[in-house]
């Protein structure tokens, strides 16, 4: 291997598998000699003047360091979600944001130009610079639905990758009339005021939307009896008035061995206590959400008024005809 290789080698090695043709020239390395790395296999080159080490250019990750590099950007937006882990990895244009007037071409890769970012809003994550949280989800909101920007509010809340009074300073600093988002992502804070707690789940999220839409009495949210004080955790959904408690049963984490143990302590407790404990599974709310309304009506008009009462609450079927979000 040619001295020139190695120095490049190491170069990408120590910048996240990314060099850039000015970079290599900075470093001696000749034009030519580039041309050759990527002839013989040695560097692929991942976008213009961008070249990434073998098994890194076809990453999503890859070309966003590439992009910024080349371009003085910040990873932002979609890329900035899922680095954050405010969003599930899945299949997404790489992209970032770079200052008005700045170079914004770079093949296979999305390129905003903000006339508002500033140094404070972004942070640096595995050597990337990338958008801070609360910035990057004022950015999705003129990109993305609301449904999906409110999923990503509320796991960004239940991780706790950020704070919602953070969000809410920084989206009253940026948001303004005619800016792409800002009615979107207004009504999305002021529907999560103090106390707000979000759902630590998409299953929890589903099932307190058949709940809220059947006109049944809003549950709180991550609460933690008197009876598990001795246990870990609190329960997904309870009414404490009515002694009831509603979980989301994940097959994937309940049929672990010591989180079943723990379910069925915590389900004694519950009933030595004098609490009605309903679990209901991702096929049932997603599928049967009938019988979701049904089983809770059921257990607050038992809790409430005793055996003998008219157990349909006034709206509780009325939902069934419309479309979760």
């Amino acid at each position: 291997m040619s001295h020139f290789a190695g120095t490049l080698i190491d170069h990408a090695i120590a910048n996240g598998g990314i060099v850039t043709r000015s970079e290599g020239l900075a470093l001696g390395v000749p034009s030519t000699s580039l041309s050759r790395m990527v002839r013989q296999g040695i560097l692929v080159q991942c976008g213009p003047g961008a070249y990434a080490l073998p098994g890194r250019h076809d990453d999503q990750v890859t070309l966003v360091y590439a992009a910024c590099r080349k371009l003085s950007a910040v990873a932002s937006h979609e890329s900035a979600a899922q680095i954050h882990g405010l969003e599930r990895p899945r299949q997404i244009t790489p992209t970032v944001s770079v200052l008005r007037g700045s170079t914004n071409s770079f093949a296979g890769v999305t390129i905003h130009q903000p006339t508002d970012l500033t140094e404070d809003q972004v942070t640096r994550l595995r050597e990337l610079p990338v958008t801070t949280p609360e910035r990057t989800i004022v950015d999705l909101a003129a990109v993305i639905t609301k449904g999906h920007l409110e999923r990503i509010v509320d796991n960004g809340l239940a991780a706790r990758i950020f704070e919602l009074d953070e969000l809410t300073q920084l989206f009253s600093s940026l948001g303004r009339r005619g800016k792409p988002g800002t009615k979107k992502l207004r009504q999305i804070l002021e529907a999560r005021g103090v106390g707000y707690v979000a759902p630590e789940s998409e299953m929890e999220r589903r099932l307190i939307g058949i709940i809220e839409r059947s006109g049944l009495p809003t549950p709180d949210r991550q609460y933690k009896p008197e009876w598990l004080t001795t246990l870990n955790g609190r329960v997904d959904l309870c009414y404490p008035d009515h002694k009831v408690v509603i979980e989301a049963d994940s097959r994937r984490w309940h049929t672990l061995s010591n989180a079943f143990e723990t379910d069925r302590l915590r389900d004694n407790a519950a009933n030595l206590a004098g609490w009605t404990v309903l679990r209901f599974t991702w096929e049932e709310i997603v599928k049967r959400p009938e019988r979701v309304v049904s089983s809770i009506a059921t257990a607050l008009n038992l809790r409430q008024n005793g055996p003998d009462t008219d157990l349909r609450p006034a709206r509780a079927w009325e939902f069934l005809s419309e479309t979760p979000t």
